[in-house]
């Protein structure tokens, strides 16, 4: 008898629990254990939190996962740059119960302030789909990396290192050919380079500048500390403020990505990001995903909701609710592209767009050049 047998015959011969049992076993796994001290000079935000989850509560969580997992019949880890492996929309669980716990978590865990001297360091690694040509074998991957560095003062100019594309990857030697002459600037790399920025604004885009008759105007996809500190903490008043002026005519899909946008920032509190997933949750459409393994080894939950051949995810830590990053998936072969063709080299279950942030208070100045 094989262990996958014991495991059924453990399934058959098990009663199902009661609601009661139910709701103690989540209690108990939900309860983050007791803190340790740390005396690291380079605090990640978070890490002796993170830390003492690692050597305390992931051990209890991930038993629990996956011995229900394994009697469910599997457990799936995807990566979030190529190919998404998570489990279709609405079959896991429920994702405004999942928000719930993260708005709760996040409350209960305020962000360490940044001391007098150090930085806040943001750093967003990035990876899009560029198509080629009319196959999936003709396209490449681009890479971006940008990192800000934000003073205790959160006062501007702020300094940065980004690179739109710091390297590419082609799906096939024919890709790598048609793009010579389709795409020649996928053949220029850049490493990231310096610079200061004197708006008080913070944005993710790596290697944009913002352009037009108020370049330094705070929004949800530039923001600022103060930008943050008016928005409302009610969740019914703060996603009436994310619905409000969207530039295409679609209230919730505009506050759906203006959410995974300002978290992406590495700027919101941890009260307000408890209010902007209090807010994601009265967001109809929204449906929990599988976990997901970022590109920097960390592990998520995904709350996605689809669009017209795309969905858009953000990816949450599985406790403590931490935001780690979003990304858009494609969700039928040949989705439209952004005139409203088919673009038959995308196929479902691409990842078109994904970016992981990464916060951490370094005492380490910024580049000067």
């Amino acid at each position: 008898m094989t262990d996958l047998d014991l495991l059924k015959r453990f399934r058959e011969d098990t009663p199902a629990p009661t609601p009661e049992a139910l709701a103690a076993a989540r209690e108990q796994l939900l309860t983050p254990p007791p803190r340790l001290a740390t005396t690291s000079p380079e605090v990640v935000r978070g890490s002796a939190r993170e830390r003492t989850r690692s050597f305390v509560g992931r051990p209890r969580v991930l038993l629990a996962g996956a011995m229900a997992l394994a009697l469910a019949g599997g457990f799936l880890v995807a990566d979030v740059v190529t190919r998404d492996g998570a489990s279709p929309a609405g079959t896991v669980a429920n994702a405004s119960t999942f928000l719930a716990d993260a708005a709760t978590a996040s409350n209960a865990d305020p962000d360490d302030p940044i001391p007098p001297g150090q930085f806040l360091q943001i750093s967003y690694r990035t990876a899009r789909l560029t198509p080629l040509g009319d196959n999936p074998s003709l396209r490449a991957t681009q890479y971006g990396e940008k990192t800000t560095w934000i003073a205790s003062d959160h006062k501007p100019p702020y300094v940065s290192t980004s690179s739109f594309m710091t390297r590419v990857e082609f799906a096939s030697p024919e890709a790598r050919e048609l793009a010579r002459t389709k795409a020649p600037y996928l053949f220029h790399p850049m490493k990231p380079s310096v610079s200061l920025n004197s708006c008080p604004t913070v944005g993710t885009e790596t290697g944009i500048v913002i352009r037009g008759p108020k370049p330094c105007e705070p929004s949800w996809e530039n923001t600022t500390y103060e930008f943050l500190a008016a928005q409302p903490r009610d969740p019914d008043l703060l996603l009436a403020a994310l619905r409000k002026n969207p530039p295409v005519p679609a209230p919730d899909f505009v506050a759906w990505r203006r959410i995974g946008s300002v978290l992406s920032t590495g700027l919101v509190p941890a009260d307000l990001r408890a209010a902007l997933y209090e807010a994601a949750r009265k967001i109809p459409g929204i449906k929990l995903l599988d976990e997901v393994v970022t590109v920097d080894g960390r592990r998520a939950r995904v709350i996605g909701r689809d669009g017209d051949g795309y969905r858009d995810d953000l990816l949450i830590a599985e406790t403590g609710g931490q935001f780690l990053g979003r990304r858009t998936v494609v969700t039928k072969d040949g989705p439209p592209d952004i005139n409203g063709a088919p673009e038959p080299s995308l196929q479902r279950g691409d990842i078109l767009y994904s970016a992981i942030a990464t916060t951490r208070i370094t005492s380490t100045p910024p580049p000067s050049k």
